[in-house]
């Protein structure tokens, strides 16, 4: 597969690239990421990526200058640069740097496959795995395909983070043993486990928590470093829940503002009436006592998703206890968190948890 790698100061759009684009079925996966270009620099001469992404305005090295850098380090790589409308004359300059595409914010996951199509006869020819690997290597590759996809947990870990719900040691238990299927240092696995812990990284950034506090022996050594020092699955899944662990630890240290007062407070009015089909985002801004608005920019600001989000992420999170309690009709459990039609409800279900809600209810009486 091509190796891709993200650079973008914006810790939510890091998310979406990684979480919402299905890169595997399309030949592609993410093997590391950067904030900045000092960091891409590093990333890059230790995982060789064939792509990069690259956003122009950047702190320390801007995209331009990075794009230079990389074309005379790696001759073969394709850059795609990501710019604003406002950064478009740069383009230009983008050109000359040798630079093969490039997509302007804010664009949807179809103006991405689309522009993975248009460069992919620029990528280099990848030698055959099956004639590389052997007969072992091709017994992998089957095994390797019919993994479920670990995208939706990803997508469950950063919910669960910024919304501050218990369930996140659980999501990443989950995600480890998900992944123990492989052979230890399995370079899939490897790169599955650098978006676990970038997922920490970027939260941590976004709440201005530094580096160096996550690990009790200071910042010295890097992520990728440090899961090298391990030996085994069992070792991997306790350093995991060790940091993420440690980053709630931190996120509960943090003196509360006024904003995250109020964030809290609508957050538990969600709680005591997420099983009401017309809770909407003005309900819970009244309950509150503050103007819609300034509510949702606090939402935003907080946690990075929107009040209909959370109501969401509660919805599902309590219908999942429900399947789990007993033999209950689809219909009763759907009005039971707030949703009138169960078609739709089935809908936004297997959306979260990638599985219908008869089939989470069947794998997990096996």
């Amino acid at each position: 597969m091509y190796k891709v790698m993200i650079v973008d100061d914006e810790p939510l759009f890091r998310d979406f690239l990684r979480i919402k684009i299905d890169w595997e079925s399309h030949g592609f996966r993410v093997c590391c990421e950067a904030r900045n270009g000092q960091e891409a620099l590093q990333e890059a001469d230790r995982h060789q990526p064939h792509l990069a992404l690259v956003d122009i305005n950047m702190p320390f090295i801007d995209g331009i200058e990075l794009a230079e850098r990389l074309k005379v380090k790696f001759e073969r790589i394709v850059i795609v640069f990501i710019s604003g409308h406002n950064e478009f004359e740069y383009l230009q300059k983008a050109i000359r740097t040798g630079v093969q595409d490039y997509l302007l914010k804010p664009f949807n996951a179809e103006e991405m496959l689309s522009m993975l199509e248009r460069i992919k006869p620029k990528l280099p020819v990848l030698p055959q795995e099956s004639e590389s690997a052997g007969e072992n290597g091709g017994e992998a590759l089957q095994s390797r395909a019919g993994m479920p996809d670990l995208g939706y947990l990803r997508d469950a870990v950063v919910l669960d983070l910024r919304m501050k719900d218990s369930e996140t040691l659980e999501e990443i238990r989950k995600a480890i043993r998900q992944l123990s299927i492989y052979k230890w240092g399995d370079e899939y696995a490897d790169a599955m486990l650098m978006g676990i812990v970038s997922l920490a990284l970027s939260f941590a950034s976004e709440r201005g928590i530094p580096y160096e506090r996550l690990w009790d022996d200071g910042g010295d050594k890097s992520p990728y470093d440090r899961l090298r020092e391990l030996d085994s699955w069992m070792a991997a899944e306790g350093w995991m829940l060790a940091l993420y662990r440690k980053l709630i630890q931190l996120m509960e240290n943090m003196r509360p503002t006024k904003a995250s007062n109020l964030f809290a407070a609508a957050i538990n009015y969600i709680e005591e009436h997420y099983a009401d089909a017309e809770l909407s985002a003005e309900q819970v801004s009244c309950g509150v006592f503050v103007d819609p608005s300034y509510l949702r920019r606090i939402f935003r600001k907080e946690s990075g998703f929107s009040i209909v989000d959370h109501i969401t992420h509660i919805r599902m999170k309590k219908a999942k206890e429900l399947l789990l309690s007993g033999n209950r009709k689809l219909t009763e459990i759907a009005e039971s968190v707030g949703y009138s039609d169960p078609n739709y409800f089935s809908k936004c279900f297997k959306k979260r948890f990638g599985m219908t809600p008869t089939e989470y209810e069947q794998l997990k009486k096996r």
